[in-house]
């Protein structure tokens, strides 16, 4: 019986995230033209917030039922597969240049992010309220930062017509977030079957399923030619994930986490972004070359994670 729920569930998460993945990009592009604001601006903060919305939920509701493990593993995992995963799709499907003059020094952002993560945990052992006061303060900075890039188009935009691809987007959002759920809870059941521990857990199958909603995002905006979005929403996620969801999270209660835990997982979120960096840096453009690469570091860090966590 589980595991026909599980599969139905599944089927139906699928439907949804492709539905509402439909409809945020074409409500990002329509946002894009009425706001005057770059598309990756509108790829950055808007696409990446309707789509960080699963990895938020999903992570408080862990976080608030005393399965904090559950929440950090999927904040980690989440930025381990993210950009490996729509980098290396969109790289498949097709050559195209990276259009997002920002993109390296939000990369480098992530990077610091990242260290900082390390260096706190690895130092006192846990993550602390005071910790989650620090990421979230990061958090109205990127927003702020993000749309100020659009050079002020927010300010003459008072006559132009927003409802219909705010409407949109809020609704290709909440597509996204109900399809996760019900992708989270079909791929958590089978999980307790095999008794994985909280941490790893996190870390994989919730990760996995919250990261879908961003390939499915990126994926048919590079199928749409609107790669800006595509990329924009990559990083802009990663940073919105670990900056106000994991801020949330450490808000709610603080707990101990291990070396382990830490050194298994935190570097990998660091590689993918560095060679996201170099990637924009080198030649501007996502080639195949470069997605065979990305999805390989996906695979090593899943191979290496479950060997860690279960074996």
């Amino acid at each position: 019986m589980i595991l026909l729920l599980s599969i139905a569930a599944f089927v139906g998460s699928t439907l949804l995230l492709y539905v509402g993945s439909e409809r945020i990009v074409h409500a990002a592009t329509r946002l894009a033209s009425t706001l005057n604001l770059h598309k990756a601006v509108v790829g950055t903060v808007f696409v990446a917030s309707a789509t960080s919305a699963p990895e938020l939920l999903s992570s408080l509701t862990a976080a608030f039922y005393g399965s904090s493990h559950i929440a950090l593993g999927n904040i980690i995992g989440s930025n381990i597969y993210n950009v490996p995963l729509i980098i290396g799709i969109c790289g498949l499907i097709g050559t195209f240049k990276i259009k997002n003059s920002t993109i390296g020094k939000e990369c480098l952002f992530m990077v610091g992010l990242a260290a900082l993560l390390m260096i706190l945990t690895l130092t006192t052992r846990t993550v602390a309220r005071w910790m989650g006061i620090i990421f979230l303060a990061f958090y109205p900075a990127f927003i702020y930062h993000s749309i100020w890039k659009g050079n002020g188009a927010l300010e003459n935009s008072r006559n132009k017509n927003l409802k219909k691809p705010a409407a949109a987007m809020v609704l290709g959002g909440a597509a996204l977030v109900a399809g996760t759920f019900l992708l989270v809870y079909s791929t958590v059941e089978l999980a307790e079957l095999f008794g994985l521990s909280q941490f790893y857990a996190g870390l994989t199958i919730m990760a996995l399923g919250c990261v879908i909603p961003e390939v499915a995002v990126s994926v048919a905006a590079a199928l749409h030619g609107e790669q800006e979005i595509s990329i924009g929403n990559v990083i802009g996620d990663n940073i919105i994930t670990m900056t106000l969801v994991l801020g949330l999270v450490a808000l709610i209660r603080s707990f101990t986490v291990s070396v382990e835990e830490i050194l298994t997982t935190v570097p990998f979120m660091v590689l993918v972004t560095l060679v996201l960096f170099i990637m924009n840096k080198r030649s501007h453009k996502i080639t195949k070359p470069w997605s065979i690469l990305m999805l390989a570091i996906a695979i090593a860090a899943f191979i290496i994670e479950t060997f860690n966590h279960v074996a």
